[in-house]
């Protein structure tokens, strides 16, 4: 029979032993754990810092397609802030004045990049607040139209831009109702026409985006099973999650093609 003492030495160097092992055990999981929460970069690229940008629009932005973008954009190094207005647009500055709001906006955020959709309201008379005669101009005045909004166009895309920021401008969309898609050529031709007049923007016409293989606009779609879902509400216009999910892709793509690089290298 063994001692006690010698028992006693036995079992003490027994529990140290599974001591120690389990001290090692512990040490490695938490090491290999460490290990897997580190970034992995490749050779040569830097970890950028969060590069800002501002999403500010009408309902489209307000809304699902805005929700799409902003979710995209941290995947390419950005952090994005949004703001819609829903029926808002340049025609009636009484209702919202998006120089006065894109002013402040800037100078809260302070952002690198400005991604802005508007004009989707703004086949209507353009009221004039700041004018002591608050002369409106009709839809029908088209010359007179067409030079206002110019103007206003323009002088939003100055203030946005400032000394060094890059702009992507949105056109509208694609939409069901006649009436409707044909005023948007108008709107479409003087935001192009105000984009190409200035350095440092980019105007991105939106109907390619937002129509099917023939043109017309996008209605409806398959998903990858086999399920017929509505890209549009009732109303023709304003995209639906999974419709936003479609026009967000394409939008990004074109983003990324005309110079909105990883990290916010523009």
């Amino acid at each position: 029979m063994t001692p006690a003492p010698r028992r006693r030495q036995w079992w003490c160097a027994l529990a140290l032993g599974l001591a120690l092992w389990a001290a090692g055990v512990v040490a490695a999981t938490r090491s290999e754990a460490a290990t897997r929460s580190e970034p992995v970069l490749s050779a040569g690229a830097p970890a950028c810092p969060p590069v800002e940008v501002l999403l500010l629009g009408d309902s489209n932005i307000y809304g699902a397609l805005g929700k799409e973008l902003q979710r995209a954009l941290p995947a390419m190094g950005f952090h994005a802030d949004r703001l819609g207005k829903p029926t808002s647009g340049l025609a009636r500055p009484d209702f919202f004045n998006w120089f006065d709001t894109a002013r402040a906006l800037i100078a809260r955020y302070r952002p690198d990049v400005v991604i802005i959709m508007l004009g989707g309201n703004d086949g209507q008379r353009l009221e004039r607040v700041h004018d002591e005669r608050h002369a409106r101009i009709m839809w029908a005045e088209e010359a007179a139209w067409r030079d206002e909004y110019f103007h206003r166009v323009r002088g939003l895309m100055e203030l946005l831009r400032g000394e060094r920021r890059r702009v992507f401008f949105l056109s509208p969309t694609n939409r069901r109702p006649r009436l409707a898609r044909e005023k948007m050529v108008r709107v479409r031709e003087v935001q192009r026409a105000a984009a190409e007049s200035l350095d440092g923007i980019v105007w991105i016409d939106m109907f390619p985006f937002s129509s099917d293989a023939n043109g017309n606009w996008l209605q409806a779609g398959v998903t990858e099973r086999g399920q017929r879902v509505r890209y549009r509400r009732q109303d023709g216009i304003h995209l639906t999650p999974e419709g936003a999910a479609v026009v967000a892709r394409r939008v990004m793509d074109d983003l990324v093609r005309r110079g909105l690089a990883a990290c916010g290298r523009l």
